[in-house]
């Protein structure tokens, strides 16, 4: 078959979760002999606001790069969801390389156009879910108060969220516990109060993004969602796809190893974080909690792998956190190849993110080594961790909780191996690809 990836973004520059996907599904794709092509947006800061593309050839791949200046936009919002020279290139593309199966994946960056220019031109379509950008312009249903979005909430309340992206309303709002926002969510409602500061404008558009994208999502032909919790949450906001399909993250495991059985036990607790150092990913929780340890010296280390400089003021704040502290270590970032290596130093590692992961990539990869993990209780992470079975959960952003679990880890002599021998198997890459392509084999039939 010949299939168009579509991807917000693609390596070698990215390399987050969402990104490796892409990556992955492509080179599986090529390895069976299908007839693979990536567009992927490269920089929506440079350029003019018509994307231009360079084409290259990546690992075997022809990737198709776009650059365009979103700032230049007419309404920079608007466009962030909903590009027509985005959609016009993709669609022109489209036209020319007529391929069997469009994949989209995600949507963040990409926006409905793209999604619509595959539709227009009759091609079947497959969308990967990867966040909830289609219910969420923050992308994780996470306020800047630092609360979570438990339900549904008014277009309203995701203007507040907007409005309060500048300093000055977040701090103060923070303060009072969320509590502007939800007077301003109620407020809204109210002719005079929108009027009286212009909000009307900015209400509507909110609410035509929402309305928008649930129109685009509903006419994919499937959607494919690595978690059941990401599901429920596009049916609670009212989505209804054509078509869902629950299809968990597979592991090329050529990277990976699991440490040698008669390895001997490590002297120390080696507790380790693995990822970006963003307020979202709950991090400083982690050193708090570490700090919280009754610990003797040298009894356990924390590892924080990934980049971190003095660039913003949460990583200032993170680096000042554990200055004081021996056994605490920022490692730095690591290529995606040497993953194994860095959980193969490790015992343990937290994921202790404050938004509904939907299935990080980091716990699959750490269950391929039998390394077992310690995860807050929220979202698709408490999917994958049983408690107190093959890894450890914490009450969501409660420090107390999670010093509590890995205290258990240095009081308890025999719990991390009993964990590490529960971890069960992972699904295999090749078979998350086989699957995928019989659904693109179902949609290509169905247009014979």
């Amino acid at each position: 078959m010949k299939i168009a990836l579509i991807s917000h973004h693609f390596p070698p520059n990215f390399r987050g979760g969402a990104e490796q996907y892409a990556y992955r599904i492509a080179q599986g794709l090529r390895r069976q002999g299908h007839n693979v092509e990536v567009v992927c947006v490269e920089s929506i800061t440079s350029g003019m606001l018509t994307p231009t593309a360079k084409t290259d050839t990546f690992d075997g791949l022809t990737i198709h790069r776009l650059f365009y200046d979103l700032a230049q936009a007419p309404n920079r919002f608007e466009w962030s969801f909903r590009h027509p020279e985005l959609g016009c290139w993709v669609k022109n593309f489209l036209q020319q390389t007529r391929p069997d199966v469009v994949h989209i994946n995600s949507g963040y960056i990409l926006g409905g156009k793209v999604i619509e220019a595959a539709r227009e031109l009759n091609l079947p379509t497959v969308l990967t879910l990867h966040d909830y950008w289609f219910l969420c312009p923050q992308i994780t249903l996470l306020r800047q108060d630092g609360h979570i979005c438990h339900q549904p909430v008014s277009p309203a309340r995701c203007v507040w969220c907007a409005i309060s992206e500048k300093r000055r309303y977040r701090l103060i709002d923070t303060q009072l516990n969320g509590k502007i926002g939800d007077a301003f969510s109620r407020l809204s409602q109210a002719d005079w109060f929108s009027q009286l500061l212009g909000l009307q404008p900015r209400l509507e558009l909110m609410a035509e993004r929402r309305a928008y994208l649930k129109r685009v999502l509903e006419e994919i032909d499937i959607v494919i969602s690595p978690s059941r919790f990401l599901i429920d949450k596009v049916e609670e906001y009212g989505f209804k796809p054509r078509q869902m399909v629950y299809l968990p993250f597979g592991i090329d495991t050529a990277h990976l190893a699991a440490p040698p059985a008669a390895a001997a036990a490590p002297k120390k607790l080696r507790i380790g974080y693995l990822g970006q150092l963003v307020p979202h990913k709950g991090v400083h929780l982690l050193l708090d909690a570490f700090k919280m340890l009754a610990r003797q010296p040298g009894a356990c280390e924390l590892i924080l792998h990934g980049k971190i400089s003095e660039a913003t003021a949460y990583e200032r704040q993170l680096l000042k956190m554990g200055e004081a502290d021996p056994d605490i270590t920022f490692a730095g970032p690591y290529p995606n190849t040497e993953v194994g290596r860095v959980l193969n130093e490790l015992d343990v590692i937290v994921v202790p993110s404050i938004w509904y992961e939907n299935r990080p990539t980091v716990i699959i990869e750490a269950m391929a080594t039998r390394t077992p993990a310690v995860v807050a209780r929220l979202g698709g992470m408490a999917e994958l961790v049983k408690h107190n079975h093959n890894g450890l959960l914490f009450d969501s952003g409660n420090v107390s909780s999670l010093a509590a679990q890995l205290q258990r880890l240095l009081n308890e002599p025999t719990l991390l191996a009993q964990l590490r021998q529960n971890i069960p198997p992972i699904p295999k890459a090749e078979d998350e690809l086989n699957t995928i392509v019989s659904l693109y084999q179902s949609l290509v039939k169905q247009t014979v």
